[in-house]
């Protein structure tokens, strides 16, 4: 089970660390490989602009990863997840799917049916994660940076995640 923590202010050097161990993402969402501690608080100060919530995910007291979504776009009154940044160092051992199935039972016990995201169309590792995960191609932009986005959306179902400290009957 994961730790949800509202990100502050003063997380803004655990979010840089999470950011910038992640150069190939930075790279083709904003140009460069890192960013400053002043970049980093200007992209949470315009996610509170916007409504968004974001969070440090914890497992325990380590942080390995950034969350943020937005309950409700005015634009297509729809939920979004805008960032699921997992810690480098836990690629490819799970992480990121579990902090997803936990964060999809949050959107469940808020009566989310369905919920979207948007993924840089030249992010092939993202890609193939959300499409694992059962998302779906509803369309395509260009955002600011003139970089292709493909929108994603995936219908939750009614399941709840059994804790892992219950005992099966």
């Amino acid at each position: 089970m994961f730790l949800f923590e509202k990100s502050l202010p003063e997380h803004v050097e655990i979010e840089k660390s999470i950011s910038d161990s992640n150069p190939f993402f930075n790279l083709i969402s904003k140009g460069k490989e890192c960013f400053t501690i002043e970049e980093v608080l200007e992209e949470n100060q315009q996610a509170a602009r916007m409504g968004a919530e974001r969070f440090i995910v914890k497992e325990g007291t380590v942080p390995v990863a950034v969350l943020e979504y937005l309950m409700l776009n005015p634009k297509d009154q729809c939920t979004w997840l805008g960032l699921l940044q997992v810690k480098n160092e836990y690629h490819g051992k799970g992480y990121g799917t579990r902090i997803l199935q936990q964060f999809e039972q949050l959107l469940r016990d808020k009566q989310v049916k369905k919920y979207r995201l948007g993924v840089i169309a030249e992010n092939e590792p993202a890609r193939q994660f959300w499409k694992k995960h059962g998302f779906q191609k509803v369309g395509s932009k260009s955002n600011e940076d003139n970089r292709e986005i493909i929108i994603c959306e995936k219908e939750l179902g009614l399941v709840k995640v059994q804790a892992m400290d219950q005992q099966e009957s």
